[in-house]
């Protein structure tokens, strides 16, 4: 089977959840697919990082994302028909880039990766095209309108939101299927598509053996003491859902935690902390704002409990697989546990209110066993149903089956 793959940015280094997502999936297409990407390219490492998966035997064509339009679609965001987050991935570029593979090569199927991407579905009218949807994009800008205080600012995150919802709504008839990374994303596009588009649940997922207890020495290097009371958060703090989550924590829940054990220390693990965060670890040496890290699992191997404070969000958090894999101890908002087929007081301890959070958190560092045993049965629900290879095959099924039906 022969698929192209369009994808917004080059999903390696897989150093967010996108791109984690992305490049596993990818990796697993590859073993039953000839796989061609085609994607924009932002970062000036971009042509040296595609190498990689030029190794892999995956087919790499990179586009220039220098749309000479970008500032002017930004400045009008609030009169553009389409949400910006949209606009900005349409160039010209790409749709001959893409035109001149279509006319070279014979696709079997096309996956187009986030619906950012959608616009170039059109261009392929005799072949099966599937979008994977990382989340529902309209259901985050509602939840952003929901906690933003700014009345400017949240009526444009819902101005954004009624556009969003309705290109996924037109955008998602247009194909095959759609893949939903949750249950309840799943059920949401249904909706959307009224019927007229397959929606498979494809859940994220998590490298299970690279993500484990490890015994090498190198675990020291992250500073973190292991006899510390530590908690973790980890994530790329330019996404707003994650900038939000710790500024919420650190202003309404660490304050309780502090008021019972003084001693706590918060590390957030990840690139690009907002000015407000980096403020945050300069008036109280207890935060800890690392940036970027070369391997996150040693903070999160040190940490006592990984914590999960999201208010927005859509899909699922490979943060809280990755950290259930490594046997950790997890606290999280409904909203941050989305999507995982978990059990609260099993598998995570969820907790919306900060008086809430902070009882589970300060239960769990005062019980050590309680907190194995929970970090225990996370590793087996993650080994059990969210290693990337299960998914794969899924996937594989899914492809088969579209594919078949042309």
């Amino acid at each position: 089977m022969k698929i192209l793959l369009i994808a917004p940015r080059l999903p390696v280094p897989p150093d967010t959840g996108a791109k984690i997502r992305t490049f596993n999936l990818m990796k697993q297409m590859k073993k039953f697919c000839d796989v061609d990407l085609v994607c924009f390219s932002f970062e000036k490492d971009d042509q040296r990082h595609a190498e990689s998966l030029r190794k892999m035997g995956i087919s790499v064509h990179l586009v220039p994302l220098s749309d000479p339009n970008v500032l002017s679609k930004a400045i009008g965001v609030l009169f553009h028909p389409q949400p910006f987050s949209i606009a900005k991935y349409h160039t010209a570029s790409m749709v001959k880039t893409i035109r001149t593979l279509k006319d070279t090569k014979r696709y079997d199927l096309v996956h187009v990766d986030h619906i950012h991407m959608a616009h170039y579905q059109r261009l392929f009218d005799q072949t099966s095209c599937v979008v994977d949807e990382h989340n529902v994009e309209y259901k985050i800008l509602e939840r952003c309108a929901g906690v933003e205080r700014s009345f400017l600012k949240r009526r444009m995150f819902l101005s954004q939101a009624r556009k969003m919802k309705g290109f996924e709504a037109d955008a998602i008839r247009k194909f095959s299927a759609s893949l939903a990374v949750s249950e309840e994303d799943a059920t949401l596009l249904k909706k959307l598509s009224d019927g007229r588009t397959s929606v498979h649940v494809m859940d994220n997922g998590v490298d299970t053996e690279y993500f484990r207890i490890s015994e090498e020495p190198e675990i020291g290097k992250s500073g973190v003491s292991s006899q510390e009371n530590s908690l973790v958060f980890t994530g790329s703090m330019d996404w707003l859902p994650n900038d939000d989550a710790v500024l919420y924590f650190c202003k309404e829940i660490l304050p309780l935690i502090w008021g019972v054990k003084s001693d706590v220390k918060f590390y957030v693990v990840g690139k690009n902390p907002s000015p407000a965060i980096k403020e945050m670890a300069q008036k109280d040496n207890r935060i800890i704002v690392t940036g970027v890290v070369e391997d996150v699992r040693v903070f999160v191997q040190r940490s006592k409990i990984f914590v999960v404070p999201l208010r927005i969000g859509g899909g699922s958090r490979l943060k809280i697989l990755e950290a259930m894999s490594m046997r950790r101890a997890v606290v999280s908002t409904k909203i941050g546990a989305e999507g995982i087929k978990c059990a609260h007081g099993k598998d995570i301890m969820v907790a919306d209110h900060p008086e809430d959070f902070a009882r589970e958190v300060l239960g769990l560092l005062n019980a050590p066993e309680r907190r194995t045993e929970l970090g225990r049965h996370a590793r087996e629900l993650v080994c059990q149903q969210y290693d990337w290879s299960i998914l794969g095959k899924r996937l594989n099924t899914i492809y088969e089956e579209l594919v078949s039906k042309k």
